[in-house]
């Protein structure tokens, strides 16, 4: 009996010897399929994930307009879907060519605003030296969404200054702003630039009625307009010129000089500003507004300004539509409250007469009329 047992013990194990090695390669099989499995999951949602957040970000940079060429290096290699996603998604491609010049200056001048300032961030030096005191910072609210009020300080800035350099550049900017924020100007960035340039003689910067406008421009000086443009909307200050509001070149002595308190010197401009409380910082105070969003068109601050420039009378169709918006202000003295009412009745807008502009004058000679002090 018990060899029976022994006999149907052994048989058994028999039996189950050659299932043992095909078990453990089975069971070994699946373990490593699950594990192929799994990376391949991981690999495939982790893709989807980069995919995405690429489409994403680009997505929002095309939000205000890319060039293919700008698409493409901002891509790094993106996925042929995900581009296709971004590009489907990009007002640039289904835009005029208007339209899509103004959004490539805008795209241009929000990411120079994100580079952030470069300055040095260490502890500031004493000056014993007579340094003007420092204008605020210009923040106008959606200020590069109005490109009208980057296109007309980048103008002021180019033909005023263009043989200055940067810093002269800035100076010329920091002025139009300081006029915008003075109750003796227009509270508009291009009110300020064409104030009286409807009239033969008289506008507070030349080059909006001498005829300037209509030459050749250098891209390289504008570009750098541009620039400097964006930077003082963004509340970039250019402290050197202070609360400035006047100018002119050291080749003039202009007689309204003497009532004026001179600020400093950058390039071959000199700078002056209002004395006593009209040119204190209190003086400073009222809120800017954008400009109009009405046209007629002027030169577009473009990234390629090397296109005819406005015609001979735009000038005078902008002042009179600034004067529909009632606009104007006194030149050169503080305005009262009760100035103010009275300055408020509607303006009488008369049609503009045809005039032929006086001979162009180089940019760089270029200067701001005397004020009526």
């Amino acid at each position: 009996m018990s060899e029976r047992l022994s006999t149907d013990a052994a048989a058994r194990a028999d039996r189950k010897a050659p299932l043992r090695p095909l078990t453990a390669t089975l069971v070994l099989g699946a373990m490593v399929g699950v594990a192929v499995g799994c990376g391949w999951l991981g690999n495939t949602v982790a893709q989807a994930t980069t995919i995405r957040a690429q489409a994403e970000r680009i997505a929002a940079a095309s939000s205000a307009g890319f060039t293919d060429e700008a698409l493409n290096a901002a891509a790094g290699g993106l996925d042929a879907s995900a581009l296709a996603i971004a590009r489907r998604h990009d007002p640039y491609t289904v835009a005029g060519s208007a339209q899509r010049d103004r959004q490539a200056e805008l795209l241009t001048a929000r990411l120079e605003t994100l580079r952030g300032s470069t300055r040095p961030t260490g502890l500031r030096q004493i000056n014993l030296t007579s340094t003007p005191d420092p204008a605020r910072p210009f923040r106008l609210g959606g200020a590069l969404d109005q490109s009208r009020d980057l296109e007309c300080l980048t103008q002021a800035a180019y033909y005023e200054a263009r043989g200055e350099g940067r810093d002269g550049m800035r100076a010329v900017a920091q002025v139009v702003l300081n006029r915008v924020r003075h109750s003796a100007f227009p509270k508009t960035v291009c009110g300020v630039v064409y104030q009286g340039a409807n009239r033969r003689v008289g506008c507070q910067f030349s080059f909006t009625c001498n005829g300037s406008m209509r030459g050749t421009v250098n891209r390289t000086a504008w570009n750098r307009a541009r620039a400097v443009a964006s930077s003082a909307l963004s509340g970039d200050v250019y402290p050197a010129v202070g609360n400035a509001t006047f100018f002119h070149t050291t080749g003039v002595a202009p007689g309204w000089r003497n009532s004026m308190i001179r600020v400093g010197q950058v390039g071959d401009h000199l700078f002056y500003r209002f004395g006593g409380r009209t040119g204190s910082r209190d003086a400073f105070r009222y809120q800017p507004s954008p400009s109009a969003t009405v046209e007629p068109r002027l030169i577009q601050a473009g990234i390629d300004p090397t296109t005819p420039v406005r015609q001979a009378g735009q000038a005078i169709a902008y002042s009179v539509l600034l004067a529909q918006e009632d606009r104007t202000a006194p030149r050169g003295e503080s305005v009262t409250p009760a100035e103010k009412g009275a300055d408020s009745q509607p303006i009488p807008v008369a049609k503009p007469e045809p005039v032929t502009p006086s001979a162009p004058s180089e940019p760089e000679t270029a200067s701001v009329a005397s004020p009526s002090v």
